[in-house]
């Protein structure tokens, strides 16, 4: 009988995917998936409108069209000071997922060690699992969620190769500081780890300090590989393109992989993400005012409710502490909030290897205000049990 490979043994799709559904079924107001249902610059439609038959519709190469990784490296430099060189130093994926696995599956080996720091995004710990990797988990506790060299050391084993971190983080929304980078650079550097940075929410923080990129820190740029996307920043995320940036001893090896898992980035959207990714800061200002008042909105609605909402200082999720509803798990909290209040929410258990330590739900303020004023309203008037 034809088998199912080993090393999906164990391996469930996304909790986030099955809430989704679980919220169709209901017709509840879903919170839970990050579909970034806020629309994209008018601009950008109306550009991919007027040309999209003059674009090219073949393959590119596996690195991208050049005019996708000059604009990456344009842009990146703009936003954190990062310098890459785009005809070696940037590559074009499906997705930052795509370049996760990319960079998984070029730079390590079957059995590494891979240091995540917990809550961390779901997708981290399934590709490492697929990939026959080890994750290896640092519990960050909140409400700071703070990286402390103490933890980061005591988590390193003879297997450890890499480790992922990921600013502005989801589910938490922390951004990480410039001393918990450093901490970082010295731990990689005293034991020759790889560095794979998430930083697909680097347009989306509150607050007057700009995006802080890992790898302007220290020595981290001769050992990290940056991923990021165009999803969340201009609200695309069905375009699916993304990007990795590192070394050019790295990215080589990347691209490789990249061409034998999908041949290429979708070409013709990469001519079109080219041109989002030179919009003017006057888009960045507004995009972020936007979703500080999302995030505003929905946070007063769970705190009305009785609940405790973290402050994320970016990204477009709250970390919500359900205590106050005297549950003992992230699966009972989701689950009352689905049923009496009809608003879907993922569990906290979905970011961590084991249990959390509290009963945490994550909501997700990328939708249209009038969906957001009818999850507070849900809120509001639904049956929370209270501790």
């Amino acid at each position: 009988m034809v088998k199912v490979a080993d090393r999906m043994r164990g391996l469930q799709a996304s909790a986030i995917g099955a809430m989704t559904v679980r919220c169709q079924e209901l017709g509840a107001v879903n919170l839970a998936q990050g579909l970034s249902q806020v629309p994209p610059p008018a601009s950008l439609l109306a550009d991919g409108a007027r040309n999209f038959e003059h674009l090219g519709h073949s393959y590119s190469q596996p690195e991208g069209l050049a005019v996708f990784r000059e604009a990456v490296a344009d842009k990146v430099k703009r936003s954190s000071g990062l310098s890459v060189e785009p005809a070696t130093q940037v590559v074009a994926t499906v997705g930052a997922t795509g370049a996760l696995m990319a960079t998984l599956t070029a730079l390590l080996d079957p059995g590494d060690g891979v240091i995540v720091f917990e809550p961390c995004y779901g997708y981290y710990l399934s590709s490492i699992r697929m990939l026959t990797l080890a994750p290896e988990p640092v519990r960050l506790t909140g409400p700071g969620f703070e990286i402390t060299e103490e933890s980061l050391r005591a988590a390193v084993t003879g297997r450890t190769r890499a480790m992922i971190i990921c600013t502005p983080n989801n589910p938490s929304g922390r951004r990480l500081t410039a001393a918990e980078l450093k901490i970082v650079a010295a731990v990689a550097d005293d034991h020759d780890l790889l560095v794979i940075t998430d930083e697909v929410y680097e347009d989306i923080y509150f607050g007057p300090e700009p995006h802080l990129a890992a790898a302007t820190v220290g020595n981290l740029a001769a050992r990290t590989v940056t991923l990021g996307s165009l999803g969340k920043s201009f609200s695309i995320p069905g375009w699916r393109l993304g990007y990795a940036c590192g070394p050019e001893q790295l990215m080589g090896a990347i691209r490789v992989a990249v061409d034998s898992f999908v041949v290429c980035a979708p070409a013709p959207l990469q001519a079109l993400g080219a041109r989002a990714l030179n919009l003017g800061e006057d888009y960045y200002d507004d995009f972020r005012a936007m979703y500080d008042r999302k995030r505003r909105t929905l946070a007063a609605g769970f705190a009305a409710a009785g609940l405790s909402p973290n402050e994320p200082e970016g990204a477009y999720y709250l970390f919500v502490d359900c205590s106050r509803m005297g549950v003992a798990t992230g699966v009972e909290a989701a689950e009352i909030l689905l049923e009496n209040n009809l608003v879907g929410t993922v569990p906290g258990e979905a970011f961590y290897l084991d249990e959390p330590d509290r009963p945490y739900v994550r909501a997700c303020f990328s939708l249209p205000d009038e969906v957001l004023a009818e999850a507070v309203g849900r809120l509001a008037n639904g049956e929370l049990t209270h501790g």
